[in-house]
């Protein structure tokens, strides 16, 4: 079998292509990586002037954090990094080169990927793991997917204005996606490398600029910028709505408080959870022998049943307001 020679993005995605097709590769040791695949992100802003700042840091270990799982499911067949020996670490470390006054980051990513093609053994055929990483390859370098999983990212977010794929991005992007049916573990990869997008854009200040370079080879694939406020605007998860609801059980009363003009002050203890919170009860729900029978504490030794409406949110109340109140004697 003649030696497969990966040098660029066209060439990972021709061969992958053929793989989904059903082409088979007999031995692993017969594919060459050339310059690729090369990961490249230029950041424009104060912080990045000689400096790197340690806020984008665990963004960049993330990205070895990734190679990692791409070899635990390789050589062990999951992406659990408990597989991962002291030896396997130090082999697939990663050195990012630093340039330009410490705002480009460059990491070739080719020698941990050779060594995951070499040392996989008996979980996956030399075709499926030459899938793998061709899929880790192109999803972690490529500016297709960048661009695609933002365009993603802004319909999500159903911004005005969102990134349109061109055709020719649109058939590269079916292609991988098609792996990913094909091999579950490329399903993996894809939501690891998207999370890695994602913690790179948090980390972004609004005044910072980055910048994701194409391989210089491929003229279809210019580089492409994003404003850090852009990022926050996509990154940024939403307020969890308050959810209002009805809720109706026994409780303990811990205290009742009638200092109030407009309502009654309770703190209520759930008798089923333990979970205590403050309940108000509006003028007008409780009749005169409730409100004399709280007021005389003889609910000390027994529970009250309460109906409530409450707000919760994040599984707290935020706010709780009584429609009824039945004291047990």
């Amino acid at each position: 079998m003649d030696t497969i020679s990966i040098g660029n993005e066209e060439d990972a995605l021709n061969l992958l292509k053929q793989l989904i097709d059903g082409y088979e590769i007999e031995h692993i040791e017969n594919i060459e990586l050339k310059s690729w695949p090369k990961f490249v992100i230029h950041i424009q802003g104060e912080d990045f002037k000689g400096t790197i700042p340690t806020r984008i840091m665990p963004a960049l270990l993330n990205l070895q954090k990734e190679v990692h799982k791409v070899y635990c499911i390789s050589n062990y067949g999951d992406d659990n990094l408990r597989h991962l020996t002291k030896d396997d670490r130090e082999k697939l470390e990663l050195v990012v080169k630093v340039n330009d006054g410490s705002s480009i980051f460059e990491t070739l990513l080719q020698d941990p990927i050779l060594k995951t093609l070499q040392d996989a053994v008996g979980k996956m055929t030399p075709s499926e793991i030459t899938l793998v990483l061709i899929v880790f390859g192109v999803c972690a370098t490529s500016v297709v997917f960048w661009r695609s999983w933002l365009a993603q990212k802004g319909k999500e977010k159903e911004l005005e204005q969102t990134i349109e794929l061109s055709q020719l991005e649109k058939e590269k992007m079916e292609i991988v996606q098609r792996a990913a049916k094909h091999n579950p573990a490329c399903d993996l990869i894809m939501q690891g490398l998207g999370d890695l997008r994602s913690d790179i854009l948090t980390k972004l200040r609004p005044q910072d600029k980055l910048e994701v370079s194409a391989d210089t080879a491929d003229e279809n694939l210019p580089s492409f910028m994003i404003t850090g406020d852009t990022a926050n605007e996509l990154v940024s998860k939403p307020r969890e709505k308050a959810v209002e609801r009805k809720i109706e059980g026994e409780y303990f009363l811990r205290a009742a408080d009638f200092s109030k003009i407009d309502h009654v002050r309770l703190d209520v203890e759930d008798i089923k959870t333990g979970y205590q919170f403050h309940a108000d009860v509006p003028l007008g729900v409780l009749g005169a022998d409730q409100e004399e029978a709280l007021k005389d504490h003889s609910w000390e030794r027994h529970p009250i049943q309460l109906a409530m409406l409450v707000k919760e949110r994040h599984g707290y109340y935020s706010s709780a307001k009584v429609i009824s109140v039945a004291l047990k004697s």
